[in-house]
């Protein structure tokens, strides 16, 4: 089996606290509509000013499935909604390659 990480890079158009803010709702809403959402770990500005939003599915089908009903989910449209100039690199993780912490 193979993980799914979509690494998200975008930059900005509202204050980082109401971006945390929308972000944590849009992560709820994604996560109860699509189970296979295993985890969001971070988020972190880059010295550019740019962002990197790391969202991690069980396979790359539940990542599309996620991103084939994002207009349904109206909280992570609003986060949407305040991001600009998005990229969204998507990789395979070999189930084997994931570290567990001690």
């Amino acid at each position: 089996m193979s993980y799914c990480a979509e690494l998200v890079t975008f930059t900005l158009s509202t204050s980082n606290e109401e971006f945390f803010a929308l972000r944590k709702a849009a992560i709820t809403e994604v996560k109860a509509a699509h189970p296979k959402l295993l985890s969001v770990p971070f988020c972190a500005k880059r010295a550019d000013g740019s962002w990197v939003d790391l969202w991690i599915y069980e396979s790359k089908e539940a990542a599309d499935a996620a991103n084939a009903d994002a207009a349904n989910l109206p909280e992570f449209m609003k986060m949407f909604a305040v991001i600009d100039g998005v990229d969204i690199e998507v990789t395979e993780c070999p189930e084997s390659a994931v570290s567990p912490l001690a």
